[in-house]
């Protein structure tokens, strides 16, 4: 926790609120926020919980150091990788695990392939682009083609199927899911 007392600090003042009004949003007296921007400040979850939330901000946001960089760089060797379908599905998370409110994925679907994907959370809009190939999108009941160069942008909390109908061509993809539009 020892980035708290900074990043709340910061956080609070981007909000413009003061430690009074940002006590009385969370519930707590304004003496003991105070001391939660102090350094080794150790509240307890419930605690950080509340703040985050009070200032609509994640909890990597409060506990982890900002970067010293502007950037990232992920490697293929940092990438993590997700495979279904006996691996005729694959996802790899290419956007930073740390990154806030965007998941971008490379899909690769075999000829063949159908796989389920995974619900989001409330909020959530999921672009899906097809790089090459023909890939259907079962979106709840509904079904949409989509072909090379096309996207189709739909809420990521809904029931979804990515499938490949074709018989000897792999579809690739980019999933990009971004957790709240603003």
């Amino acid at each position: 926790m020892g980035a708290l007392g900074d990043n709340l600090r910061r956080l609070r003042k981007q909000a413009d609120l003061t430690q009074a009004q940002l006590a009385t949003r969370v519930g707590l007296p304004r003496a003991t926020l105070a001391s939660l921007e102090q350094p080794g400040a150790n509240p307890g979850m419930q605690t950080v919980l509340a703040v985050a939330k009070a200032l609509g901000v994640s909890l990597d946001d409060l506990l982890h150091p900002r970067p010293a960089q502007r950037h990232y760089k992920v490697t293929a060797r940092d990438q993590q990788e997700y495979r279904a379908e006996a691996g005729r599905f694959v996802a790899r998370l290419v956007s930073p695990i740390a990154s806030k409110g965007v998941q971008l994925h490379h899909l690769t679907l075999q000829p063949g392939c159908r796989s389920i994907g995974r619900p989001h959370p409330m909020g959530a809009q999921e672009f899906f682009y097809c790089l090459s190939g023909a890939a259907v999108l079962h979106i709840e009941d509904e079904e949409v083609a989509v072909e090379t160069g096309s996207l189709v942008q739909f809420p990521g909390h809904r029931r979804h199927i990515y499938e490949n109908r074709h018989a000897r061509e792999a579809v690739v993809a980019i999933s990009a899911v971004v957790m709240h539009l603003g």
